[in-house]
């Protein structure tokens, strides 16, 4: 199993959302961006899910990280 690994030289942003609890739907909503490798190559998927009910808002898999677009 591979982990992200944020020990780099490039620029680690801080989070804004770092001491915020949502207290109904729809407050907040946070992103993550997995990697799944396949048969024909590594596929990225990016999730939005609602931090209060925990419902995931939308998703999109594709092999390149530059077609994935999320409204």
């Amino acid at each position: 199993m591979t982990t992200t690994n944020s020990n780099h030289q490039f620029r680690k942003y801080k989070n804004p959302i770092k001491d915020q609890v949502p207290n109904r739907p729809e407050q907040l909503w946070v992103t993550d961006i997995t990697y799944k490798k396949t048969d024909k190559g590594h596929n990225c998927l990016a999730i939005v899910t609602d931090a209060y009910s925990k419902q995931i808002m939308g998703h999109k898999i594709d092999n390149n990280m530059k077609n994935i677009t999320l409204y």
